[in-house]
């Protein structure tokens, strides 16, 4: 269920590059701008799903531990090493396969 690309903002799910775009979180990475992070672990918990990320950003390296929760189409995503600082996050739409030529 939390497999996909999140934006703060519906209007951002079209920008590619720039702070104002999507992170895309799969079963195994969690990549946002100027930071990429290896999911090392993840269990479901009440609320729906917490993971443990080992993450590079500008050279330095990091543990974070992220609490993710999506009720429909959001997800409150809860930063658990930075206080419980929360994040409300919207879907963005899978992006229209090209046709084939």
């Amino acid at each position: 269920t939390f497999v996909g690309r999140w934006a703060a903002e519906a209007g951002w799910c079209a920008n590619r590059q720039g702070p104002e775009r999507p992170i895309a979180i799969t079963t195994t990475r969690f990549e946002g701008y100027e930071n990429s992070c290896g999911i090392v672990s993840i269990s479901q918990v009440s609320d729906g799903y917490q993971a443990s990320l080992a993450c590079a950003s500008e050279g330095q390296t990091s543990n974070e531990r992220v609490r993710m929760a999506v009720h429909g189409g959001g997800m409150r995503l809860t930063w658990l090493n930075r206080n419980n600082a929360v994040v409300s996050l919207v879907r963005c739409p899978v992006p229209a396969a090209a046709p084939a030529p």
